[in-house]
């Protein structure tokens, strides 16, 4: 009997740290987290003029091509695929932005936060064409 207590005082204290799961990354969490989010503070402190140019300051898992000072890919680092579009999905104030090239029309001045979801994250709420992630803008005045 007292073997039973032995064992069930030792394992009781594991078999809780098995059950606890991890807390998520915070919506603030670096590039190796599950989602970066950009404030307005940062925004600002960056000195960008338009979304595109902030995404190119602050947001380093993204490769950013430009010709002519326009852009002309987007595309996650890393990996690509042969079969899949590498560019992330782009939402400005929950509407699905067909063309990422529209990030240079929105003033920095005028956003209010840019949330980035890895790929995982991305398919869960955004489904199967979000697996190289997803770039939420939300403006000032959006709703």
């Amino acid at each position: 009997m007292s073997d039973r207590r032995w064992l069930a005082s030792f394992a009781m204290p594991w078999l809780c740290a098995a059950c606890l799961h991890l807390r998520p990354a915070s919506p603030s969490a670096g590039p190796d987290g599950d989602r970066i989010l950009i404030t307005e503070e940062k925004i600002t402190h960056s000195g960008a003029l338009n979304a595109w140019e902030v995404l190119k300051r602050l947001a380093p898992q993204f490769r950013y091509s430009e010709r002519r000072g326009q852009p002309t890919n987007l595309e996650r680092r890393g990996r690509s695929s042969i079969l899949l579009s590498d560019a992330p999905r782009v939402f400005l104030d929950g509407a699905d932005v067909v063309d990422f090239r529209s990030l240079t029309q929105i003033p920095a001045s005028t956003i209010f936060s840019i949330e980035i979801l890895n790929g995982i994250e991305g398919t869960t709420y955004y489904g199967s064409n979000a697996v190289s992630g997803v770039i939420l803008v939300r403006t000032k005045n959006g709703s």
